[in-house]
């Protein structure tokens, strides 16, 4: 069940998908360094020096590392511009979660979130996912109008703590049978 790495354009840019292992982690850590505005909104703080290996490793409870599968897209420089973070069956039998999306800041806004997206769902429902779940923090507006427009929906609200922030997380889904 593993991702199919894939060459993919936007505006003429090249981009490549693929699954991200140990040997990637030094450019997650990066990746994340330049999205510190996320840091800063959802945590309150700075990544911290191992993010890059907790995007690969850090699992909720009651899951293996045989449900989580990150992927990366790098841009023809070989430079790591977005990462995303899945796990298969959480909360609900073939309903998987995007857990993270991060997108270089210099990449947002010109399609490739939205592509990102469309390539993972497919996958996951090729994969036999049913219906895809994610939590956007609710101070974080332009991430729920990014999911939102993707077709998730608001299905609960709940209290998380992340690092030094307290935040309402809406937690949003969509069901692939219908797509």
């Amino acid at each position: 069940m593993s991702f199919p790495s894939s060459e993919f354009y936007i505006n003429r840019n090249t981009y490549l998908i693929r699954e991200l292992s140990i040997y990637d982690e030094q450019k997650i850590q990066n990746l994340c360094e330049r999205c510190l505005d996320y840091f800063e909104l959802v945590e309150g703080t700075h990544p911290e020096e191992c993010e890059g290996r907790n995007i690969l490793y850090d699992l909720p409870p009651n899951k293996s590392l045989e449900d989580k599968f990150v992927f990366g897209v790098f841009d023809n420089m070989d430079r790591l511009v977005a990462v995303a973070d899945i796990i298969k069956d959480y909360k609900a039998i073939s309903e998987w979660i995007i857990g993270l999306m991060l997108i270089d800041p210099r990449e947002r806004g010109l399609g490739l979130g939205r592509k990102v997206y469309d390539m993972i769902k497919e996958w996951i429902s090729r994969s036999g996912g049913k219906a895809i779940r994610i939590g956007v923090v609710e101070n974080n507006i332009n991430g729920y109008n990014f999911w939102f427009s993707l077709g998730l929906r608001e299905i609960q609200r709940v209290e998380m703590k992340f690092k030094l922030k307290e935040h309402i997380v809406i937690i949003m889904n969509t069901n692939l049978e219908k797509c």
